[in-house]
């Protein structure tokens, strides 16, 4: 049910066709039932707005006294683009990365200003329909461009949060047009957010590096471990222990390059699409940092989730918008289960039980399955995405979806078909966890074992589940290729400029949207060597200790990591505009407006045949994925579309 608005031919039918909507009518063209006007428009002599079906307002826009019927713009913006101009991202074309892989379309080890304002092909990509608009006919690992990006939304008075490992908070990609870092911590400096007066009336602040006020690290620990540390109003909102280790320098650095940071991780997802300067869709979005993983604070996943929660709950009111501001958290990892070659392995697998040798050789669909896996974990043989084997964490995410929370999870990069549906064939498909030697606790999974194709157990990606209703509020986002198919690559036969998956990224049914992951152009973290691929030409100008050569760095980041947050950054637009949206509100919009499905040729699916055991082996297989690619349409130039509604009498148009 949705809020539509139409309009009669003339002033005179006004009353027939009101009167007729507003009371259970049998008058042809009518609805046979009472609908709700949720706006008269007293003011207007030929206009009013109503709640109705889709299939409803067909049948009002065919009755000859209605002008024209569609979706309301004041209740579904979303719809509708924006009314600023589309406008240019860039003050002039800058260079635009997409293979990294061959060192002739590398960014250069000597940047020149040439280099300024560079992005990756991802910012791009999710602003045209298809490759083909922008990239033309070019196949293989295609070179690097030179163009613009249109844009209309910018993420302003929206929370990303990234959930990962830590955020270097002074990477240029966070600096805003006063000097400042968009990039604050959940820890450290949400406590001064909720409850500023207890801090400044107490002498617990200091300056940061940049201006920005900072509260001291023991009275950030002490708000969120010890009621009375904090004003009267928040004393009832729980408590939360956190490390010692969880300090400003571990959490997101210091002074510019200066970090304790043990991996550049959380700062490329921060960047990828999400929220970057250069590389993100929301570059002026608010970043909050949560370290959790991988991470140098020692704070594990439950308090994560416990800790967005109260966050989210009690943040206060935006005194720009009149609101609080809403919350989009990206989660790039999750949990694995694995086996060693010579592990005997137990399963079930489409209602059938039984054991194999880790590594078997092929002679089966189950077999198959496992072959085809991708191994993540070092020192095991293969590996699969699974649950977090953990009731409280399960149970503290559901709760922090509950509260109206968005969460975007990256789909993993096991080469793994994720079904979905309570009806999905693989539903209960598990296989022992010899590696861990682990055990799911729910029912459905016998003591050493774990589920392997479904994401009702997974844990980000099932985060919130509702079996009820058999609905899944995360959204899950797989991996694209770089690679453009040239008939012989990335295999044999490929149709050509075709884009495919990434071979790593799972698939199935349960992938929501793929958006484009490898070889994306990132930040890059200081001290961690695998996340200092590019030197940057923008250095020796924010907090650095030095004012020449090559303080920080971008990085070639991959997999379905790098494809999440480009979905997080295009929701922080939405949310921009609709900052009250559910999580079923969010999906809704991402699937009718936020992303396009191409045609079979344009997108690989190298064995669809689910009979044959290449279904399973094969590394470009959707497995059941609907060939869905994210789209910003806020940002195109072009008169847009609504799907589903036809608008007769009116125009829209971006100059």
């Amino acid at each position: 049910m949705k809020r539509y608005t139409l309009s009669v031919t003339s002033p005179e039918y006004w009353s027939e066709i009101h009167d007729a909507l507003i009371v259970d009518s049998n008058q042809d063209g009518i609805p046979d039932r009472k609908i709700t006007c949720s706006d008269c428009k007293e003011h207007s002599p030929t206009r009013g707005t109503y709640e109705l079906t889709e299939a409803e307002a067909t049948e009002i826009g065919n009755h000859p006294h209605v002008e024209w019927i569609e979706l309301s713009p004041t209740d579904h913006p979303g719809y509708y683009p924006n009314p600023q101009p589309a406008t240019k991202r860039f003050p002039k074309d800058v260079k635009i990365y997409r293979d990294l892989s061959t060192a002739a379309n590398q960014p250069p080890s000597s940047p020149t200003s040439a280099e300024i304002n560079r992005t990756n092909w991802a910012v791009k990509r999710v602003g045209i329909d298809t490759n083909g608009d922008f990239y033309g006919t070019a196949t293989g690992q295609v070179g690097v461009r030179t163009s613009n990006v249109d844009f209309s939304l910018t993420g302003k008075n929206v929370d990303v949060i990234i959930q990962d490992s830590g955020i270097q908070q002074y990477h240029p990609e966070f600096i805003d047009g006063n000097g400042q870092s968009r990039v604050s911590d959940i820890v450290l400096d949400g406590p001064y957010t909720i409850d500023p007066a207890y801090f400044n009336s107490n002498s617990l602040t200091y300056t940061k590096a940049d201006g920005r006020v900072g509260i001291a690290t023991t009275a950030a620990h002490e708000w969120w471990e010890n009621t009375s540390k904090r004003s009267g109003s928040f004393s009832s909102v729980g408590t939360v222990a956190i490390p010692d280790a969880y300090t400003m320098n571990n959490a997101m650095g210091i002074g510019g390059t200066e970090s304790g940071l043990t991996s550049g991780h959380g700062t490329s997802c921060a960047v990828a699409l999400a929220a970057g300067n250069n590389f993100g869709l929301a570059f002026e979005a608010n970043i909050w940092n949560m370290p959790g993983i991988g991470d140098a604070v020692s704070l594990g996943i439950e308090a994560n989730y416990d800790l967005m929660k109260i966050f989210h709950q009690n943040k206060p009111t935006n005194s720009t918008t009149g609101r609080k501001n809403p919350t989009v958290v990206n989660g790039s990892w999750g949990y694995q289960a694995a086996f060693s070659s010579g592990n005997t392995v137990s399963y079930k697998f489409q209602g059938s039980t039984g054991t194999f040798t880790g590594n078997a050789s092929v002679s089966n669909q189950v077999t198959a399955m496992k072959d085809g896996l991708n191994n993540q974990v070092t020192g095991a043989y293969r590996s699969w995405s699974t649950s977090s084997r953990s009731n409280s964490i399960d149970t503290a995410a559901s709760e922090m979806m509950a509260t109206g929370v968005i969460y975007v999870a990256a789909a993993g990069n096991n080469n793994q078909r994720l079904g979905v549906g309570a009806d999905d064939v693989d539903r209960l498909n598990y296989m022992s966890d010899n590696f861990y030697s682990t055990t799911d606790p729910r029912s459905e999974f016998p003591s050493g074992t774990v589920p392997c194709n479904h994401r009702d157990w997974m844990n980000p990606q099932g985060n919130g589940f509702d079996s009820t209703t058999d609905f899944h509020p995360t959204i899950c986002v797989g991996a694209m290729e770089e690679y453009v198919a040239n008939g012989t690559l990335p295999y044999s036969g490929s149709t050509a400029l075709a884009e495919t998956k990434a071979s790593y990224s799972n698939n199935g049914p349960g992938i929501d949207v793929w958006a484009p992951a490898d070889e994306t152009l990132s930040a890059g973290t200081n001290g961690v060597s695998s996340y200092e691929d590019f030197p940057r030409v923008d250095d020796g100008i924010n907090y650095t200790s030095s004012t020449t050569g090559s303080d920080y760095f971008d990085s070639n980041f991959n997999g379905t990591s790098a494809a999440a947050p480009v979905v997080t950054g295009l929701i922080a637009l939405y949310l921009e505009t609709n900052p009250s949206a559910t999580s079923r509100q969010v999906k809704d919009f991402l699937f009718e407006q936020g992303s396009v499905v191409v045609a079979d040729a344009l997108y690989a699916d190298q064995y669809s045949d689910d009979s044959q055991t290449t279904y399973w082996t094969g590394s470009y297989n959707m497995r059941g994925a609907q060939k869905r690619i994210l789209r910003d349409k806020t940002a195109s130039p072009t008169e847009p579309s609504v799907k589903g509604v036809t608008i007769t009498g009116i125009s829209f148009k971006q100059s």
